[in-house]
């Protein structure tokens, strides 16, 4: 007695040197509700161009903290070069005011010195 499929059930491929018939079992049918095998060319360049993207938005992300932290060191350098030279025009101010305040004392002590 052979075994009849209900109409719309499909039968997997059967490999070569098997005999069909009643030797096949029912479990080799496949579900009816089961996809069409999918299209890999398709699938593969659509995961392909997904994980290109991902791995670009995370290189600019990557990018972007550098670009942060290097902003970060310019701003501390600048504002330490700034100290250091508002630093240097103090120093030169009072370097200068020194030298003023020697010059007066020795024209003082050449004074002091012409009266003796």
């Amino acid at each position: 007695m052979v075994a009849i499929d209900p109409p719309g059930a499909l039968r997997a491929p059967v490999p070569a040197g098997v005999a069909l018939g009643a030797a096949t079992p029912a479990s080799a049918r496949l579900d009816d509700t089961a996809e069409t095998i999918p299209d890999t060319a398709t699938t593969l360049a659509a995961e392909f161009s997904k994980r290109a993207e991902l791995l670009m938005l995370a290189q600019q992300t990557q990018q972007q903290v550098l670009q942060a932290r290097i902003d970060r060191m310019k701003a501390d350098f600048n504002a330490s070069q700034e100290q250091r030279s508002e630093a240097m025009r103090e120093m030169n101010a009072l370097r200068d005011m020194a030298i003023e305040q020697e010059k007066k004392d020795d024209e003082i002590l050449k004074k002091f010195i012409a009266m003796i």
